[in-house]
């Protein structure tokens, strides 16, 4: 994959392509943001433009440069098997040793074999174990002539000071509904339809939307339009809070997870963004949930002007406690009173 191919992150792809055309791209860097938004991916693409042999600018893009994507060295990195494209990955207990960490430096110790620069991309840098941390850090302050390393995480608290301020941090955001539909659609088979449905409820993050197959999104889905309906008239305390419990429970003693909580409060979220669209008299080609078109018209009057953008703000807010670890129970019923 090229920078140009990267879906999203168009000021960091500018940024490292201007700096790779100037020759000036620092020999550290971390790259740090959400899980599943593609730092990765610009790893590989980061490795691949500076060490292709016929660069190009890219026409209607804003990049100063990128690789070719089809010279020996872009293919060799392409299929993971270029010599000084070093990759680490954690093991299967989640970790990455020293002697790993240890052979690869060794290997630095000598000048590219093939390519431009050696480029060592560590994946999920949180997992160095402490030990392959201090390994590192001489390297990262002095990197070996011709040797690049970039480490990505989304957890950089994780990783030592001393590692973090060896390197250069750039700072990558979760990605937007229309950004995962068009990976989806694009790297891994979705319909357009159930990219756009399955979009809105991935909290900005790739990774997420392929995690939400093995989710029953139908059944979210109902209970996310069931608490909107339940909750659009002026019901009293006691019969919103019995509504949250089909969202917290399911009618069984047993407690939905808090992922699963979350699932149903985004997709909320985006019904109320519908409700909005509608209210506005947008086109209801640019519906989220556009099988549901017919519920959500039927609701938009229930939720419109301040309402909707109260409604809104509760189902953030909820989002926001449940990832500080508050109660499925307690959240819910907050927010079905709040609705």
């Amino acid at each position: 994959m090229t920078l140009r191919d990267i879906i999203g992150h168009r000021r960091l792809t500018a940024l490292i392509a201007r700096a790779i055309d100037r020759d000036s791209l620092p020999p550290t860097l971390l790259f740090a943001g959400p899980s599943g938004v593609g730092k990765w991916a610009m790893a590989r693409a980061a490795a691949q433009a500076v060490n292709c042999v016929e660069r190009v600018k890219p026409t209607a893009t804003d990049l100063a440069t990128d690789a070719c994507g089809k010279c020996r060295s872009c293919d060799r990195i392409a299929r993971g098997v270029h010599v000084d494209v070093i990759a680490i990955e954690p093991d299967d207990r989640a970790s990455i040793k020293i002697d790993v960490i240890r052979d690869v430096l060794g290997k630095t110790s000598f000048r590219p074999f093939e390519g431009r620069k050696r480029a060592v991309l560590i994946r999920e840098a949180d997992t160095l174990e402490p030990a392959s941390q201090n390994a590192l850090l001489k390297s990262l302050e002095e990197p070996p002539p011709g040797t690049m390393f970039i480490l990505t995480t989304a957890v950089p608290g994780a990783l030592l000071p001393t590692v973090r301020s060896r390197c250069m941090r750039l700072r990558f955001g979760r990605l937007t509904s229309a950004e995962i539909a068009a990976a989806l659609i694009r790297d891994h088979d979705y319909s357009d339809v159930d990219a756009k449905q399955t979009a809105p409820i991935a909290d900005g993050s790739i990774g997420q939307a392929l995690a939400l197959v093995d989710n029953d999104l139908s059944m979210f889905r109902e209970l996310a339009m069931g608490l909107l309906q339940q909750t659009a008239g002026r019901a009293d305390t006691q019969s919103r809070v019995q509504a949250a419990s089909a969202l917290h429970t399911g009618g069984s003693k047993k407690e939905r997870t808090r992922e699963d909580v979350a699932i149903v409060l985004r997709l909320m979220a985006s019904m109320l963004r519908d409700l909005e669209a509608i209210n506005a008299g947008a086109d209801r080609a640019v519906l989220a949930n556009p099988l549901l078109t017919a519920d959500l018209e039927a609701l938009a009057r229930a939720y419109s002007g301040e309402r909707a953008r109260s409604a809104f703000g509760a189902v953030d807010r909820a989002l926001t406690a449940l990832e500080r670890n508050a109660g499925t129970k307690v959240v819910t019923e907050w927010l079905a009173v709040q609705m």
